[in-house]
């Protein structure tokens, strides 16, 4: 190889690094579209506020199922209803949101799952389980959620 080629094609190094550099930032920026709420989701009827959670990664998300929450979404099936937001996070901290509802008069629990944020998952990004639930307890209400 001639020296004029070398010194071309030396010229060239830095602008392939570059180029090389810019589509790595481009890649890995990139996150996906969030998925569009289902018409469950977004149509659905407002249910009184239990509050909502979002426990630190690696602790007890039971922990979160205070009395006060299950006694707000049971009061809430005497009532107007009630809702709960959970949201616990993913081994590589994505979080994933439980809506646990308590409508009027049902003994169902409704739980809406938005995982639509979980880049691992691979799963919907929405999901929607209903459970028969006589009595709450933070117990029953982590069964039903593991139904996702």
């Amino acid at each position: 190889m001639g020296a004029g080629k070398i010194q071309t094609a030396m010229r060239c190094v830095p602008f392939a690094i570059l180029l090389a550099t810019v589509v790595a930032l481009v890649y890995f920026s990139w996150e996906p579209p969030a998925a569009p709420k289902p018409h469950e989701v977004a149509e659905r009827h407002g249910l009184p506020s239990c509050g909502d959670a979002a426990p630190r990664p690696g602790s007890e998300p039971l922990e979160s199922l205070t009395p006060a929450v299950i006694d707000c979404l049971s009061q809430g099936r005497q009532r107007d209803g009630g809702e709960f937001a959970l949201t616990l996070y993913t081994t590589e901290g994505d979080p994933i949101v439980y809506y646990l509802r308590a409508a009027a008069g049902a003994s169902e629990v409704e739980v809406l799952v938005d995982s639509s944020q979980d880049q691992f998952g691979g799963g919907p990004g929405w999901r929607r389980i209903t459970c028969s639930i006589a009595d709450l307890s933070p117990d029953l209400l982590r069964n039903c959620m593991a139904g996702y």
